[in-house]
């Protein structure tokens, strides 16, 4: 008879101890690697209801420890982010760097083909070869699974960062795969504060105080979908798991040591929506996606940060992202209008303000610098950043000539800092899932692209209107993110074909058509206007391939794309977050001018100046934009 330990926590540690030692302990020779599998599923936890309690991680890792000198703590990448980014701001990458273990990132691991009832799925081949596994899960609701807990928890091994969106319409056939290709030695279940309604991360929190341990994933969630209230027989994934020849479904033949589950049974609430369900966790994706989380998490790497030029972009996108960061000081920001200053400083909480910036990079406080004036600045104040011991978030462009993007990038042999663009939408979940879709071949050869960018300049009130000064207007503002966008999604670019521009109203070019030919032989055409016809504005993508079309608006719906095949008049709808998500996401966009990237651009920074590793988005990236704006301003002869 299959055996589950059921405890109420009074000592995590303590308890934690006492469920392994219930069920057996653990069994590995000293000198075999343990591979450890939390559930980390997004960067903050406001209530302790998303992730894996720090506390249960670190104990876990304790107590392998014990049994071996080899532990390794695992994750991959999701559509809104890195795994070492949800691993850093969540304070888990500190819990590993307290306990001196080491953490692999499975998106970057070997993949290896793995066949189950003639299915292939794609794994990495550290935990295939793992001589011991632990699952380390939460007690968590789910939209699609209704509960996610040890079965489900494996779906995170999949390396592919948009697996939410290729996976989520047929989850119920791939979890039982993955739990029957990975063997589990042992499961540790966090249910001290487990997630109710529409989980598994914008639920709301429900008080449990248990722990449940046990050695199978289909044992374990049917304890676990019991005292949350569900019948583990009206569970797809417990039921196909089960009918694949793993563990108990019936709660007769499970040994329960420890408390009766009927003891600490509560009645979740499901993840079908209700009016009541919606006020909920409404008002709990609300706080989860925009209140701060300044609560110091003991190992996580601290930053300060200075920020130079407090115009609308750094009030908008720069200081709020450091703001909401735990582990960032706002040091100090530098601009030459002293009221501006003040506001900012009262606003963001930042510590010293100056007028002269380069006061502001004499302090040794600062290890990176966010540098937000307008561009004919951005060259020197990059190489004096460098220069002064900084890494650097430049906005873009780079620089205003590719000559200065070279000075720049000779700045950077002379140091081991690093300089990366402001190339925020590359951190859009959408643009993301596109990136993946393309680059595995899922749209066939590209045919052609068709790009439209609207802002509308009236809403967006600059404090210093440096654009309505420069003659390419429209095309030097929204042109480098088309640019680089275009060049993250569908390869590079081979030749400017053609550039068209007018003047309406504000004295500068304000409306643009630009044409490329792409490397891969794909017609590409970006329009650009500062004429909105919503408050909200508007990114919008088609990316035509000989097998299909994507569509998808990078501004007005951040987590989602459309894919219709060759043929077909229907379109799929690939997501990565709840549709409740993605509304909130909307109304914010529109109220307050802020998006979904600008958070996730400044989350990868810092984890990127925390563990002193180089950004995947280049100064090479930055130069290349520079060179076609550059060939885009000559054939409008500017």
């Amino acid at each position: 008879m299959p055996k589950v330990s059921l405890l109420r926590v009074k000592d995590v540690e303590e308890t934690v101890r006492k469920g392994i030692d219930l069920i057996g302990g653990i069994d590995v020779d000293y000198g075999d690697q343990i591979v450890i599998k939390p559930n980390v599923a997004f960067h903050k936890d406001l209530y302790g209801a998303i992730n894996t309690d720090l506390r249960v991680l670190d104990a876990v890792i304790r107590v392998a420890k014990e049994h071996s000198n080899n532990v390794l703590v695992v994750e991959s990448d999701s559509t809104s982010n890195p795994a070492e980014i949800r691993m850093e701001q969540s304070g888990a990458m500190g819990v590993i760097r307290k306990n001196g273990v080491s953490f692999l990132n499975l998106s970057r691991d070997e993949i290896v083909n793995v066949e189950i009832d003639n299915k292939k799925i794609r794994l990495p081949r550290t935990v295939l070869d793992a001589p011991y596994f632990i699952n380390v899960p939460k007690l968590k609701t789910h939209e699609t699974t209704i509960i996610t807990v040890a079965l489900k928890n494996m779906f995170g091994l999949l390396p592919e960062k948009s697996k939410a969106a290729f996976y989520h319409p047929i989850l119920e056939e791939i979890i039982p795969l993955i739990n029957r290709a990975v063997r589990q030695d042992l499961i540790v279940v966090d249910g001290i504060i487990g997630m109710e309604g529409k989980g598994p991360i914008v639920g709301t929190p429900v008080k449990m105080n248990v722990i449940l341990c046990g050695r199978d994933p289909v044992t374990v969630d049917s304890i676990a979908a019991h005292i949350m209230g569900f019948n583990p027989r009206g569970i797809k994934t417990i039921v196909k798991t089960h009918e694949g020849g793993l563990g108990e479904i019936d709660l007769s033949k499970i040994e329960v040591l420890g408390v009766e589950p009927r003891s600490v049974r509560k009645k979740f609430r499901g993840p079908e929506l209700s009016v009541k369900g919606l006020a909920r966790d409404g008002t709990s994706t609300l706080r989860i996606l925009f209140l701060p989380s300044r609560t110091r998490i003991p190992g996580v790497k601290e930053v300060g940060i200075g920020v130079i030029g407090a115009g609308k972009i750094a009030e908008l996108l720069h200081f709020p992202g450091y703001a909401k960061l735990e582990n960032v000081r706002l040091v100090a920001a530098a601009d030459v209008n002293v009221e501006r200053l003040q506001e900012i400083k009262k606003k963001f909480d930042v510590r010293e303000i100056y007028t002269d910036y380069h006061e502001l990079l004499t302090r040794k406080d600062i290890d990176a610098v966010s540098i937000c004036t307008p561009p004919k600045l951005h060259k020197t104040m990059t190489i004096e950043a460098l220069e002064s011991g900084k890494h650097v978030l430049c906005e873009k462009p780079l620089a205003t000539s590719v000559d200065d993007c070279h000075k720049v990038m000779n700045a950077l042999k002379e140091t081991d800092r690093f300089v990366m663009p402001a190339f925020n939408y590359r951190f859009t979940p959408s643009v993301r899932l596109t990136n993946e879709i393309v680059s595995r071949g899922k749209l066939g050869d590209l045919e052609e692209v068709r790009v439209h960018f609207k802002s509308d300049q009236r809403t967006w009130d600059a404090v210093t209107p440096f654009r309505f000064r420069e003659k390419t207007g429209v095309i030097s503002d929204l042109g480098p993110h088309s640019i680089d966008t275009l060049r993250f999604l569908c390869g590079e670019i081979e030749k400017v074909q053609s550039v068209t521009a007018v003047t309406e109203r504000y004295g500068v070019y304000d409306n643009a058509n630009l044409s490329f030919t792409m490397e891969s032989g794909a017609l590409a055409n970006i329009e650009l206007s500062w004429f909105g016809n919503s408050i909200i504005p508007s990114f919008s993508w088609e990316i035509v391939g000989e097998r299909a079309t994507l569509r998808f608006d990078i501004l007005r719906s951040p987590f989602a794309v459309k894919l219709r095949r060759k043929g077909e008049k229907r379109e799929t709808k690939y997501t990565v977050e709840s549709t409740l998500t993605d509304l909130i996401n909307k109304a914010i966009m529109a109220i307050r001018r802020t998006h979904y990237s600008y958070e996730a651009e400044i989350n990868y920074f810092v984890q990127c100046v925390a563990n002193n590793t180089q950004p995947q988005v280049t100064v090479q990236d930055g130069t290349r934009c520079v060179e076609v704006m550059q060939e885009v301003a000559r054939k409008l002869g500017c």
